[in-house]
């Protein structure tokens, strides 16, 4: 029933709307003032302000910066590069707590 009635009342007025010819756009006349001005090269330019979107992020939990080049001269005396570098931080590295198994 709602959709009979439906279509009784919107099939009319969609097939009206379809049917309308498009209203022509209005065209409002432009001001040619900003277009001369900007053509002109002794016009005032106002100065390009930088802003970074990177100065209110925060800085990180480093309290230190580490000098790259140092960094990489510290790596760079191992044969193999990072791989010789990772053997020996494991080797160095303390030996894991072992926790003693449960008794079932």
């Amino acid at each position: 029933m709602a959709r009979c009635w439906f279509a009784s009342i919107a099939l009319p007025l969609l097939t009206q709307a379809a049917l309308a010819e498009p209203q022509p756009a209005v065209f409002l006349p432009l001001d040619p003032q900003p277009t001369l001005q900007a053509l002109n090269p002794q016009s005032a330019v106002p100065p390009a302000l930088y802003h970074s979107t990177h100065e209110s992020l925060p800085r990180g939990v480093e309290n230190t910066q580490l000098d790259w080049r140092r960094s990489n001269d510290a790596v760079g005396q191992f044969k193999r590069g990072h791989i010789d570098l990772l053997r020996l931080e494991q080797q160095n590295a303390a030996p894991a707590a072992t926790h003693p198994k449960a008794a079932p």
